[in-house]
């Protein structure tokens, strides 16, 4: 009897295939509301499901500079051992009176400007950071009521300095599978809040800044880059390696986080571009989290990337924890505005406290 069921629900589901025309999206939902969902374990492939396109991007960098110089007389240190070091030469750091919600929302808006998008537009509004205002409610719904946006969605995604890529990921699968189609994606940052400026080992790293996506469902006229994938791995045995407690400074151990990071760099990248047939040469950009410039050469050098291919802007903004590959990101897109061709392909691969690592692969459509 058993034998004869499988017989009749496999041989249904092949006219049911071949009906469709092989959509196996539209399958995979009937067979799974008959009852058939175990001849289709697996849900639909990304092939099957709607595009996300980046319509715009923004980006917010405080207009303050801390200098290498500045830090030197603040505590034991010089500027020539922080740049031979860290390769870091300043860093912005916020006004007093701004939070990491007024940065994101200045990001945000100037996002809505260059799309000539209103902000009422907007149907999701997410924020990853890992510096929020507050515990509750969600940096996301400050930023919100300060643009005076008091009915979207909004919410809030920490996965530290990997929370570009994280909340991509979140984004993309909103909108694939709800309603959404008009989104703002910001990562933002205050970590100068969170710095100890009497920790000469800690000190010399962080910066401000916020980078903003916005996320649509239509492709725009003038080309676009589409969200191909996005992958996120973590290594929760890393969790007490970099932290910042309630009402602390950032802490980290250092020697130990160099350990997974480097690894968990290049697997992420390697994984990412083997599983779409890509070559490291035929990358257009690649940006990575703006840990520092060793940091990053060390994991040019093992990913195969050229200096050419390679976006950066920790030298000039420092480690802006999440916010660093999204304004690294936005900067590369102004910069090389106008040249990118149908088919170039960037690679954005993240690391942070967790730990938290992942990759997103974007595509130029014209």
């Amino acid at each position: 009897m058993g034998r004869r069921g499988f017989s009749l629900s496999a041989l249904f589901c092949w006219v049911l295939k071949t009906i469709m025309g092989g959509c196996r999206g539209g399958v995979w939902l009937l067979a799974s509301i008959v009852g058939l969902r175990p001849f289709f374990a697996s849900p639909p492939t990304d092939k099957y499901m709607a595009s996300v396109y980046i319509a715009d991007t923004g980006y917010f960098l405080p207009e303050r500079i801390l200098t290498n110089d500045e830090l030197s007389k603040m505590v034991d240190t010089t500027q020539e051992w922080i740049e031979s070091r860290v390769g870091i030469r300043e860093r912005r750091v916020a006004d007093a009176e701004h939070n990491t919600s007024d940065l994101a929302a200045f990001a945000v808006e100037a996002s809505l400007q260059r799309a000539g998008w209103d902000k009422e537009d907007l149907d999701l509004f997410l924020c990853a950071t890992s510096t929020p205002d507050s515990l509750i409610p969600a940096t996301a719904s400050w930023s919100c009521q300060r643009m005076q946006l008091f009915d979207v969605p909004a919410f809030d995604i920490n996965a530290a300095c990997s929370g570009f890529v994280y909340g991509m990921g979140v984004a993309r699968a909103m909108m694939q599978t709800g309603d959404f189609n008009k989104v703002a994606f910001v990562t933002a940052e205050k970590y100068t809040r969170v710095t100890d400026y009497t920790d000469r080992t800690s000190c010399i790293f962080f910066g401000d800044s916020a980078g903003s996506l916005l996320l649509t469902k239509d492709k725009p006229e003038k080309g676009a880059w589409e969200v191909v994938d996005t992958s996120m791995k973590n290594f929760n045995d890393g969790a007490d390696v970099v932290t910042t407690e309630i009402g602390g400074f950032f802490w980290q151990d250092g020697r130990r986080v160099k350990n997974y990071a480097l690894g968990a760099f290049k697997e992420s990248a390697k994984w990412m571009l083997e599983k779409h047939g890509i070559k490291v040469d035929d990358l257009r950009a690649f940006v990575a989290h703006q840990a520092n410039s060793r940091v990053l050469q060390t994991v040019c050098d093992m990913v195969g990337i050229h200096e050419s291919q390679h976006w950066h802007n920790v030298e000039i903004c420092g480690n802006q924890g999440a916010a660093g590959s999204a304004t690294t990101f936005c900067m590369g897109l102004e910069e090389h505005q106008g040249s990118f061709k149908d088919g170039d392909t960037i690679l954005v691969t993240t690391f942070g406290s967790g730990f938290t690592s992942g990759s997103a692969l974007l595509r130029w459509v014209d």
